[in-house]
């Protein structure tokens, strides 16, 4: 039993390996895809429709890409190949105080090809049908009334502040559609991110998977057969293990993404190229490709699934085998004991029994003598 919970954990570190190599490169292509922005920007398009159904859509759009490009949402600059960066985090009264100062004209210095005069008058048009007049004086209320409430109580969170300006002196049809559904929205745009990050995954798991040849079935069988693979990889467990106890973080200076320290990465990388359960496309090409026909396609498809569930299930998992395996070796240990304790109250008993006879025959000599 202790031999199958050991297999197990050897094969939890190999896909725990596997799984934050995905993790690295999925928060690559994430970021350099600008995935999260482009759909916080699909979000808050669709938040302008609702507020006004007559907005055409490449207004809206427009809009939206304005904001999230706005230098104090996004602090990222835009690169030529892969289009305008979006920010990806806004809050509500943000929001609403952006749409008061872009319906003035004002764009600082953003694209003009975007933010353009006719998307300018169509989102002023927009706050006026929604109680919004004057939307520079508005916005110069909700400030003011701000100040003076930083200045009555200055120990009022920022955030209370700025809803409380606007709710005061904002009070419109437009805030109120935004304040009833920009939660809603945002819970809709975590989802369709999420969504699009597990296909990310699943592709940068097929990806690996095949780049490492990494065949689950081949990586049993070794670890079955392999005592001393077997213990390495269980010594290995429980490192991470206690790493992951200690909430362990990158070393300074170290490249990281996604809270993984990408050079002790490589390390544990290497040391399985090492061990020969993987074989990692580059060291060798030809024998990388010959290596093909020792591969079970069964084990790579098995390969990919259980890499695509992620580190955090393999950190669970490893973590649960090394309590189990802890509970049945000290139950061996104390069957062990017992037993050891049988043999040596077996043996003494034996010693018992034979001294009276021993003590009976002495005497019965020493009669005859």
């Amino acid at each position: 039993m202790l031999k199958t919970i050991d297999v197990l954990l050897g094969l939890s570190v190999v896909m725990l390996i596997a799984s934050m190599v995905v993790t690295v490169l999925t928060q690559f292509v994430t970021n350099l895809a600008n995935t999260r922005g482009k759909h916080l920007a699909r979000g808050l398009a669709d938040l302008l429709q609702q507020i006004d159904p007559a907005l055409q859509r490449d207004i809206a759009d427009k809009v939206a890409i304005t904001v999230l490009t706005h230098p104090m949402i996004s602090h990222l600059r835009s690169i030529p190949v892969l289009g305008v960066k979006l920010g990806d985090t806004i809050h509500r009264e943000e929001f609403t105080a952006m749409l008061l100062d872009l319906s003035q004209g004002q764009n600082f210095g953003l694209d003009d090809n975007v933010f353009t005069p006719a998307v300018q008058t169509a989102l002023f048009e927009v706050l006026k049908k929604n109680g919004i007049d004057d939307p520079a004086g508005t916005l110069n209320n909700v400030r003011e009334f701000a100040l003076q409430l930083e200045k009555a109580n200055p120990d009022m969170a920022a955030g209370a502040r700025h809803s409380a300006a606007m709710l005061q002196e904002a009070g419109s049809q437009l805030l109120a559609k935004v304040n009833s559904w920009f939660d809603q929205t945002i819970d809709r745009v975590a989802d369709r991110f999420t969504a699009s990050t597990r296909v990310i995954t699943v592709l940068c798991s097929v990806l690996v998977v095949c780049a490492a040849q990494l065949d689950t079935l081949d990586v049993i069988n070794r670890l079955a057969m392999d005592d001393q693979l077997r213990a390495q990889l269980v010594g290995q467990a429980i490192a991470l293990n206690a790493e992951e106890m200690q909430g362990k973080q990158p070393e300074a200076g170290a490249a990281a993404a996604g809270g993984v320290d990408v050079q002790a990465l490589k390390s544990q990388v290497g040391m399985l190229q090492d061990a020969g359960l993987i074989n990692v496309v580059g060291r060798g090409n030809v024998k990388w490709c010959k290596n093909w026909e020792n591969v079970s396609l069964f084990g790579i498809l098995l390969s990919i699934v259980l890499v695509s569930l992620g580190a955090p299930f393999w950190y669970s998992a490893l973590k649960n085998l090394l309590k189990l395996r802890g509970t049945l070796a000290g139950k061996d240990d104390a069957q062990r004991l017992v037993r050891e304790s049988a043999q040596t109250q077996a043996g003494g008993g034996k010693a018992k029994a034979a001294n009276p006879a021993d003590a009976a025959l002495s005497g019965e000599r020493g009669i005859m003598g």
